[in-house]
């Protein structure tokens, strides 16, 4: 059962946003929301994250995952669910560069329920989970482009 793709386009450079991206832990907590690594062997890294959910019915609810990170540079991150509802839920966040300083973030799933019980929860949890992604997004959007527009690392003569 695939989620996505989701896409979203940043006006900053492709190394800076992939870096963003790669830095679990090491973000802005908000709303409750942050990432703690349990575990690190090589490119592979076991993390609990608290993700702000927002609910089908209206408000959210903070849910905890530990999820398998593997970081694939310079242009992807991907996550495997290691526990709870959507344990072995593959994710996947690529990013490509449409120009010098404009990035293409895009999100692909891929959900292989065991029961019959698990394909019910995960159609029902699939809007959540584009609607989670999306904010997501946009808030990485937000962070992206407010710290390109101060980087010297990423000014526009090294971009």
């Amino acid at each position: 059962m695939p989620v996505g793709p989701i896409d979203a386009d940043v006006e900053a450079p492709v190394g800076l946003v992939y870096q963003m991206l790669a830095a679990i832990g090491q973000g802005p907590a908000t709303g409750g929301e942050r990432s703690q690594i349990v575990e690190a062997d090589g490119d592979r890294t076991v993390c609990d994250f608290w993700t702000l959910v927002p609910l089908p019915i209206g408000g959210s609810r903070l849910l905890r995952t530990r999820e398998e990170v593997r970081l694939r540079p310079p242009d992807a991150v991907e996550f495997r669910h290691l526990d709870g509802a959507l344990r072995d839920l593959h994710e996947r966040i690529t990013v490509r560069a449409l120009a010098d300083r404009r990035t293409r973030l895009t999100y692909a799933a891929l959900y292989r329920p065991a029961t019959v019980l698990h394909r019910i929860g995960f159609w029902l949890a699939r809007r959540v989970i584009e609607r989670t992604v999306a904010e997501h997004f946009a808030s990485l959007r937000q962070r992206a482009e407010a710290r390109a527009s101060r980087s010297r690392v990423f000014s526009p003569e090294e971009a």
